[in-house]
């Protein structure tokens, strides 16, 4: 282990797996889906990332990329980065140690502490893995209040659900006909809801989508030591 990571592996280990994970924080007044946000704050975005509770440090900038670019993931190095974007009141992040697949929940965690710093914000976030079957785990959360989490296999039972999912299309003031239209019946059990589509449907209320002309940041980070025992045992054990 070097003195920059807490990593039990070289960073040529190859990452096993595959999974999509973002956090995004919309600040009120929410710009809403036809909203103008303004440019790529980079510095504050290296604030948030220092900030964020996975990271123990940020090592290194490593400029701007696309915030369309895919996340390639092919070696334990490339888990030590993490993109951040801040374009006004939206910040989102893409971290690795988001997808988790044991017994805690990082996308719960930061969440809950997102909430507490930013109170008049809505954070919507969502972190899947492909291990054998897919495991997903996804928070939607008002500034009222009202929130839902859900987390568990694709195709099983015994999810963890935690909150009220018609609660939270009222707050976010989701139409019935864009429910519809994503095929997301509220009266589906968590295993056969469309949790990623809600999720979307939820930020589209509070925030434009449309990342096409947008950048983020990449850091290279040393993550916490539990968050890096975890991403061990998600991302490179088979």
């Amino acid at each position: 282990m070097s003195d920059e990571s807490f990593w039990g592996v070289g960073p040529e280990q190859p990452v096993v797996r595959y999974g999509e994970f973002s956090l995004t924080v919309v600040d009120a007044p929410f710009p809403g889906a036809a909203g103008r946000l303004p440019e790529h704050d980079a510095e504050r975005a290296r604030e948030f990332a220092g900030s964020f509770g996975t990271v123990d440090a940020v090592l290194e900038d490593l400029g701007a990329v696309s915030a369309t670019d895919a996340v390639d993931l092919a070696t334990r190095a490339d888990l030590d980065v993490v993109r951040v974007g801040c374009w006004g009141g939206v910040t989102e992040i893409l971290d690795p140690a988001l997808a988790h697949c044991g017994d805690t929940f990082p996308v719960l965690e930061q969440a809950r502490a997102l909430r507490e710093r930013f109170p008049a914000a809505a954070v919507v976030a969502a972190a899947t893995l492909e291990h054998h079957t897919p495991h997903g785990a996804w928070v939607i959360a008002h500034p009222d209040g009202t929130s839902v989490f859900a987390a568990g296999w694709q195709g099983q039972g015994d999810w963890d659900l935690d909150g009220d999912v018609r609660a939270v299309v009222a707050a976010f003031g989701i139409p019935e006909d864009a429910l519809d239209e994503e095929g997301i019946d509220l009266d589906d059990d968590p295993g056969s809801l469309d949790w990623d589509a809600l999720a979307r449907l939820a930020l589209e209320q509070v925030a434009p989508l449309d990342h096409e002309q947008r950048v983020m940041s990449a850091f290279r980070v040393r993550h916490t030591e539990d968050t890096t025992f975890d991403m061990e045992e998600s991302w490179l054990e088979g």
